[in-house]
């Protein structure tokens, strides 16, 4: 099916209140990884969570049941999150729930199964009726949601639709010494606005969207667990897969890589760095916002770009390229307006 660009008219994000960064994980939780180590292997200076520092420390976060129940307590949750990320991006572009008619939706780790994060986020919203969805491809979700809005009939496209990704992977983080993920995850989420017939601040183009179910078991969090991945695969297959989007992209547009904006999946910045030695790309030409937030998975991409549109200027163009569990990746072009 051909894809037809689209426009994202507002952006939002939002982030828990609790900020943590790497001397609290060293000195007070006890991980053995101290900021040096972190600092050049990951390149994360702080990252948000929905937990309070006195649980961390005082739990390690060994049962992560327990952690749904102490951030619900404390009033932040995936969904507190999506909302307050919505209603920014809604202000942004000045749009209302009610012009709103269809609410699409990652939350890779709802803290409730049944019904879909969309719902929860439209009825509290005051969003109407719509074919409202949970689309989950983990970090790769925006890609995924810009591949389906894409990919609709004139027909079927409602006069605006949202767009969430949302999470809160410190729940499925284990903090006891011997770990280093909690220096990796934060929690977070980001929105966008988006329509066919309305311009908007962006225009953009999804690309590329494939999945390789090979790889299923690399990335994984079970229903009562920590989080797991196979680091070293995922680390090598998110660099050579985000340089072959790229290319792909590129040559798609026929771009001139240096003239362009780059943004891909806020893994970590020691990555990201990596990506841009192998495409030779200017570092300036980098969005990016994994040292000030650490990785909120599927939101980090768009989160980064939203944080970055007001600086940028008319005909200046992004390629993004995220990837994700499953294992999935996408990408594609956004020209500011």
């Amino acid at each position: 099916m051909l894809s037809t660009p689209f426009h994202i008219l507002g952006m939002g994000w939002a982030l828990p209140k609790t900020e943590i960064d790497n001397d609290f994980l060293h000195k007070e939780v006890g991980l053995k990884k101290g900021p040096d180590w972190v600092k050049s292997r990951l390149g994360i200076e702080k990252r948000y969570s929905v937990l309070s520092k006195e649980y961390i420390v005082k739990t390690k976060n060994k049962d992560p049941l327990q952690a749904i129940v102490h951030a619900r307590a404390r009033g932040e949750t995936p969904v507190t999150l999506a909302i307050r990320a919505a209603q920014k991006a809604m202000s942004h572009c000045g749009v209302t729930p009610a012009q709103i008619g269809m609410v699409v939706c990652n939350c890779d780790l709802p803290f409730d199964l049944v019904p879909a994060t969309a719902h929860y986020i439209a009825k509290a919203l005051g969003i109407g009726s719509g074919p409202h969805m949970d689309l989950n491809t983990a970090c790769s979700s925006f890609a995924r949601h810009m591949k389906l809005l894409a990919e609709m009939s004139e027909k079927t496209w409602p006069e605006f639709a949202l767009t969430v990704q949302t999470g809160a992977y410190t729940t499925r983080t284990d903090y006891r010494c011997d770990s280093f993920d909690g220096y990796i995850w934060g929690d977070g989420a980001a929105a966008q606005i988006c329509s066919l017939r309305h311009p908007g601040r962006l225009k953009i183009a999804p690309l590329v969207f494939a999945t390789d179910p090979r790889g299923a078991d690399d990335v994984k969090v079970d229903s009562v667990s920590h989080f797991w991945q196979d680091g070293a695969k995922i680390r090598e297959f998110s660099i050579r897969k985000t340089v072959e989007m790229f290319e792909t992209i590129a040559a798609t547009k026929e771009l001139f890589a240096e003239d362009v904006y780059t943004v891909t999946h806020q893994a970590n910045a020691v990555m990201m760095d990596s990506i841009l030695d192998h495409l030779r790309l200017p570092k300036e030409k980098l969005i990016s916002n994994v040292a000030a937030q650490g990785n909120i998975a599927a939101a980090g991409m768009p989160s980064a770009v939203a944080q970055r549109l007001d600086t940028m200027h008319k005909g200046d163009q992004i390629v993004y390229a995220v990837l994700g569990a499953g294992l999935a990746w996408g990408g594609g072009l956004m020209e500011v307006q």
